[in-house]
């Protein structure tokens, strides 16, 4: 099938790039320019990392011997969704790039299906002080594990099997939220209407039942823009075939954009970014 064969190629991409690649920081051969340095006292006080001053020294310490999972099996079924275990990872310079496009500015609220070990939130979340509410959903019980892990070195997250929260109180502005759940994220539009993300990651590949995904997207607000592994336009105009969904309610924008990823280092990988229409 198309998305097995994609992912295949994927895979041996992330195989091939993976001697270059160390830990988290260090998968591309130049840093991003863009560092943002961390408050000393929020650093210190609320997430008790010491010797922590920037965004990058936390990442290292929270995620440096945390390895993504190896290539192996293809495909999984996770309560009834078929999960690829090949996955990647958008690295630091492409999260930025992606930030900028999707106007991180003036967000508040951020989604990240399939967030993994929690690289992307995690970033997000030391980065951008605007977004007060980052929430990471990941399906894969062997892929929450990591995130587990890698949460458990920062004292005073909160941390339990299926959830994760970390709150961040800076000397000025609004108390910041960091949740993981392990859950499937289509089963939840409810709570998706309540969280009301600006900005969502959909670094999944569409294997979710269409009715699914509908309520998914149509459970997002208008201005909502979404940054898509694959092309959410021709699965929906493929899906309105047999099913009457109307038509498709988001615009395409920042066409041809690359991101670095763990797969992609220096070619990157051309996600497709979407803006929901009022």
């Amino acid at each position: 099938q198309p998305g097995w064969q994609k992912e295949g190629r994927r895979a041996k991409a992330l195989e091939e790039a993976r001697p270059r690649m160390g830990c988290w920081c260090s998968q591309i051969e130049d840093p991003p320019k863009r560092h943002v340095a961390m408050p000393s006292n929020d650093v210190h006080v609320n997430l008790e990392i010491k010797g922590c001053s920037t965004a990058e020294d936390v990442m290292r310490y929270v995620f440096d011997d945390i390895e993504m999972p190896k290539p192996g099996k293809s495909h999984m079924h996770v309560n009834g969704v078929c999960t690829s275990l090949l996955y990647g990872e958008i690295l630091p310079e492409g999260i930025m790039k992606a930030m900028d496009l999707l106007g991180a500015d003036h967000c508040k609220s951020l989604l990240d299906v399939g967030s993994g070990r929690g690289t992307l939130a995690f970033f997000t979340f030391l980065c951008y002080p605007q977004i007060t509410q980052i929430t990471g959903v990941e399906i894969s019980e062997s892929r929450f594990n990591l995130c587990v892990k890698a949460m458990k070195r920062i004292p005073s997250a909160e941390v339990s099997k299926n959830h994760v929260a970390l709150s961040l109180t800076p000397n000025h502005g609004s108390t910041r939220h960091l949740t993981y759940m392990k859950k499937n994220v289509m089963k939840m539009t409810d709570y998706v209407k309540k969280l009301s993300p600006e900005i969502v990651i959909f670094d999944v590949e569409i294997n979710f039942g269409s009715n699914e995904l509908i309520a998914f997207l149509k459970a997002l607000k208008p201005g909502c823009c979404i940054l898509s592994y694959e092309d959410l336009q021709a699965w929906w105009t493929k899906t309105s075939v047999t099913e009457k969904i109307g038509s498709f309610p988001f615009s395409q924008f920042g066409i041809g954009n690359a991101y670095q990823t763990s797969w992609a280092p220096n070619a990157g990988y051309k996600f497709m970014a979407w803006r929901k229409k009022s």
